[in-house]
């Protein structure tokens, strides 16, 4: 099998675009995995020295994806078309890439085929042009089809049975660090006390789980935040999401944006729910304000003479990597936080006013997804504690930070 071609768009798809707008098929995540790995990793397995991967527009994510998940000496190619072609007919489109030995996978679908001798053995000819989804196989001019058994993607509802008919089969491989009762954890992963996992169960890569929280055959991508006292179950999370604390969710998907029932089709928006937890409308709200303001005043009268004082230098040196560190160009924001045109601290991804961000604290270099998700992590959490700890560690951070940190964040 020299040669492989993926055409998953064989169907119209509609789902992926009405729910998931910003990815392609091959982006989508299934087992903790962006689905076009196990393309390539079936590539691998028969030894195919190209793969052409086909969609109907471009996705520059998925291509940046491929170029940096590139193994060996396969040729990776990814490119706009295929669509509801026969088999017969992408071979005639594609048939320099195609070649005379060409393995086809119809349609958004996953081969379960433990060897290349049992996928091989499994081809009987096929008695027409190839319009059914399936895994094809041409070889000197002869159409063959396959009988081995494989997951089909065709609807909302399919896709998230898939992701936990792979969780569940061992034949597939699973991302994670260590493996342990059947829970694939990745690297840097943070449980808090008291957290109770059941398997299956995927952990991705810096994933936080928070106290109390309780996690049960489901996927968690990766870069993402279980906040404290919340069951997650049969469940998945994607990459770089949110979920806030005490909230149930079973049989659900959840991106960062939504919540998703795959069995009726139903959307919960996250600006329809997040403000219902939030501390600023409870009865506390009029004390965390106080406390901005007093801390604001405090930077405000504290900093007046050492930024006066700079301020010449400051005027012709806005970009200086001393200013920069020094937060010169946070101090305006003080008082626009006394006269209650920005908030000290940003309470939420939603506000665009604010003077200091609870990512800092963390690094300098975090991604905007990953900024978010500490808003969001303070917006529920934010106390006069909190607070303080914001301000004096962002501070801090800019005030220890190199010039090539500086630099990159």
């Amino acid at each position: 099998m020299k040669n492989m071609l993926i055409n998953p768009y064989s169907q119209a798809q509609e789902w992926c675009k009405e729910y998931f707008p910003d990815r392609s098929l091959g982006m989508m995540p299934v087992g903790g995995r962006c689905a076009a790995e196990y393309f390539i990793d079936l590539a691998l397995r028969c030894e195919s020295e190209s793969l052409l991967l086909l969609g109907p527009t471009y996705n520059e994510h998925l291509a940046e994806h491929l170029y940096e998940y590139q193994h060996g000496e396969l040729k990776l190619d990814y490119r706009r078309g295929g669509g509801h072609f026969s088999v017969r007919q992408l071979l005639e489109t594609y048939s320099e890439e195609c070649g005379s030995d060409c393995l086809i996978l119809h349609g958004m679908l996953m081969p379960k085929a433990y060897t290349l001798a049992e996928l091989q053995n499994s081809f009987v000819p096929c008695g027409d042009d190839g319009s059914a989804d399936g895994i094809y196989y041409y070889k000197d001019g002869v159409l063959l089809k396959s009988s081995i058994k494989f997951y089909l993607i065709d609807s909302l509802e399919s896709y998230f049975e898939v992701n936990f008919q792979v969780l569940n089969d061992d034949f597939y491989n699973l991302p994670g660090y260590s493996i342990m009762g059947n829970i694939h954890t990745g690297t840097n992963v943070v449980m808090k006390q008291d957290c109770h996992l059941e398997g299956p169960l995927v952990l991705g890569d810096n994933t936080f789980v928070e106290n109390k929280s309780s996690i049960s055959n489901s996927i968690i991508g990766e870069r993402s935040l279980v906040d404290k006292e919340s069951v997650v179950e049969h469940s998945i999370i994607f990459d770089r999401t949110y979920t806030a604390g005490k909230l149930e969710i079973r049989n659900k998907i959840v991106t960062p944006g939504r919540i998703i029932d795959p069995y009726t089709g139903g959307v919960l928006e996250r600006n329809s729910f997040s403000y219902s937890f939030s501390p600023v409308q409870n009865r506390s709200a009029w004390i965390l304000r106080m406390w901005e303001h007093f801390i604001a005043l405090v930077l405000a009268l504290g900093l007046a003479i050492p930024y006066l004082l700079m301020l010449p230098f400051y005027l012709g040196n806005k970009t200086s990597h001393w200013c920069w560190k020094l937060s010169m160009d946070r101090y305006p924001g003080y008082w626009a936080v006394l006269f209650f045109r920005k908030e000290l601290v940003k309470s939420h991804p939603a506000n665009e006013h604010f003077v200091f961000q609870m990512g800092e604290i963390y690094g300098l270099q975090n991604t905007p997804e990953q900024r978010r998700i500490y808003d969001y992590y303070y917006h529920y959490h934010c106390s006069c504690v909190l607070v303080l700890q914001v301000v004096l560690r962002s501070l801090g951070k800019r005030g220890f930070a190199t010039y090539s940190e500086r630099r990159k964040s």
